[in-house]
């Protein structure tokens, strides 16, 4: 094993700890100064089944998980029997030495858990397994305390103290038998010198944050995975930062809430996952066609139906750009890893009431649920933007006022219910410029004219595409939401061999970038990546351009793309071409 470069992958049956293994391994490596990537891997199942989770950390820049392992922690047989084979011959198996398991090609260690937790009850387990990884690849004890103080922090001082025990224990099992064997792995793990400071969090929870830094008000949510985070985020903050949390009745409610707190001046949000903003439909429509500023998180999850529930995919896109009936502008966005989930988060709603229309933000179960270390987030330069808002202002009367005045940039002065002179209707139905129903045909065509002519104020600055890697490559990756990360590290790795690779990231879906034709037109060749089986930002782009990317490299097993994959379909490509 490479000094700080290392993979664990955790497995066992569900409740037996294995994410809580996951998590305190990860804590303890960031606490470290290393870069950190965690992800778990469950079952759609109420109780049981087989859960996995790796950790990824070194201390050169990291943006994916791999897929072969240096440790592999074994709490059950069936975790030997489906992952020993992504363990790197020479690995560290660690099992319960109740499992009768030898090998050569691995250094097995059985750990005494029933020994080791003396007095502790099974419960204490999973930290006796935190204790002896770290025991068995590093010496900075004193760090593994503090990783399960914060971890554990609250629970109650004895559980804290049971915990502390639990992994002391097992920290000073692993050093017996590395001692005993002559095992040379202690200095593997150190600690980094005047680390930068980073967070370690989720796709979730830094589009939450993002919300909340832009000054949400208003939450409704029916849960649905992998977009539940959402509301446990925010209810857990609500009294803190003033926002209301509603636990809603069904998807439909959460977005007829949503407006409505919106249409009362508040910066609102839903979240939901496919199958929840398939329900949100017809009330998306209300909100496109009465002009109200929202802004949907929309976690994908594979389908069709209720699909695969806990796994990623990228399949919702289409379906999401041509949400509802009728044509209405759409901002549909995608961030690619926590930095950018966060910067969205809060942009989201400046792009919504800047164009006065929702805004739907796409993530995937993959950048959604799994976590990664990140630089502590910029937000020197983050200003919100509430457009053409009218605050409420009880001394002041409207005069002659127009809720959809046609202007010349198509957005209209917005003001909020109970201002002096400001009445109007908000409704479902065509109107005129001030709200009331309207079904003249000059009048259609010229408020859809209006509605769309607000996309304009999107600066192209932002929607361009961003590239990654050497100007002029011999091939361009194209691709969006969490596939960003595996495709740097590959990309990396692909230009180190003497690969001219580079990567074109999609942030903005729609509206899409005018630059992006001639983008296309400068590229050697191009490859499009996604999760899904049918390509689909790649026929958005021929769609908008014209231009037909034709190859393909898509996955739709409910699976991330690794870093392995994307190097090795790459450097196929590559060869053959020469």
């Amino acid at each position: 094993m490479e000094q700080n470069k290392i993979s664990i992958k955790v497995g066992g049956m569900a409740g037996s700890g294995v994410f809580t293994i996951g998590l305190l391994l990860s804590k303890y490596f960031q606490r470290l100064g290393l870069n950190v990537v965690y992800t778990t891997d469950y079952p759609s199942l109420i109780k049981g089944g087989h859960n996995t989770c790796s950790i990824r950390c070194e201390d050169a820049e990291i943006n994916a998980e791999v897929l072969n392992h240096n440790i592999l922690v074994a709490l059950d047989n069936r975790t030997i029997k489906e992952d020993l084979k992504y363990l790197n011959k020479g690995g560290i198996l660690f099992i319960p030495e109740s499992l009768d398991f030898e090998s050569n090609d691995y250094i097995v260690i059985k750990i005494p858990y029933q020994n080791l937790l003396g007095d502790l009850d099974r419960r204490f387990s999973n930290t006796i397994a935190v204790g002896a990884i770290i025991g068995m690849i590093s010496s900075e004890k004193g760090i593994l305390e503090n990783a399960i103080k914060n971890h554990f922090k609250k629970k109650s001082e004895e559980i804290i103290r049971k915990n502390i025990i639990a992994g002391n224990s097992g920290y000073e099992f692993s050093k017996h038998i590395s001692a005993e064997n002559n095992y040379n792995f202690s200095e593997t793990i150190k600690k980094i010198e005047n680390p930068k400071k980073t967070v370690f969090m989720s796709g979730n929870d830094a589009a939450a944050l993002g919300a909340l830094k832009a000054g949400v008000k208003f939450v409704g949510e029916y849960p649905m995975t992998p977009s539940s985070s959402f509301l446990s985020f925010f209810a857990a903050r609500e009294l803190d930062y003033n926002v209301t949390t509603k636990h809603t009745e069904d998807e439909l409610a959460a977005m007829n809430m949503t407006i409505g707190a919106a249409i009362a001046g508040v910066r609102a949000m839903t979240a939901t996952s496919g199958g929840g903003f398939a329900l949100m439909n017809e009330a998306l429509g209300f909100a496109g066609m009465a002009e109200v500023p929202l802004v949907c998180f929309e976690c994908q999850r594979g389908g069709p139906s209720t699909g695969i529930p806990t796994y990623t995919d990228q399949g919702d896109l289409k379906f999401v750009l041509n949400s509802s009936q009728g044509e209405f502008p759409l901002v549909v966005l995608a961030p690619g890893d926590v930095t950018e989930a966060f910067n969205l988060g809060f942009e989201a709603f400046n792009i919504a009431e800047l164009v006065q229309t929702p805004v739907v933000v796409l993530l995937d179960k993959h950048l959604a649920a799994s976590h990664w270390t990140a630089p502590r987030f910029d937000t020197s330069k983050l200003k919100i933007n509430r457009g053409k808002y009218i605050p409420l202002d009880e001394n002041k009367t409207l005069e002659n006022y127009k809720r959809h005045e046609f202007t010349e940039d198509g957005t209209s002065p917005r003001c909020v219910p109970g201002q002096r002179g400001g009445i109007h209707v908000a409704s479902s139905y065509e109107h005129d410029e001030t709200g009331w129903t309207c079904e003249n045909a000059e009048n259609h065509v010229k408020m859809q004219d209006k509605r769309f002519r607000k996309l304009n104020l999107i600066s192209e600055d932002i929607l361009t595409p961003k590239i990654y890697g050497p100007e002029n490559a011999d091939l361009t990756i194209i691709g969006w939401g969490s596939t960003k990360g595996p495709v740097l590290d590959a990309i990396k790795y692909l230009n180190n061999d003497g690969f001219k690779v580079n990567y074109m990231h999609f942030i903005f879906i729609n509206p899409m970038s005018k630059n992006v034709e001639k983008m296309l037109k400068k590229t050697k060749d191009v490859l499009i990546l996604e999760g899904n089986k049918t390509a689909q930002l790649r026929g958005l782009i021929r769609e908008n351009t014209g231009f037909y990317i034709e190859k393909t490299y898509l996955k739709y097993d409910g699976r991330p793309f690794y870093m392995q994959e994307i190097y090795d379909r790459v450097r196929k490509i590559m060869e053959e071409k020469n």
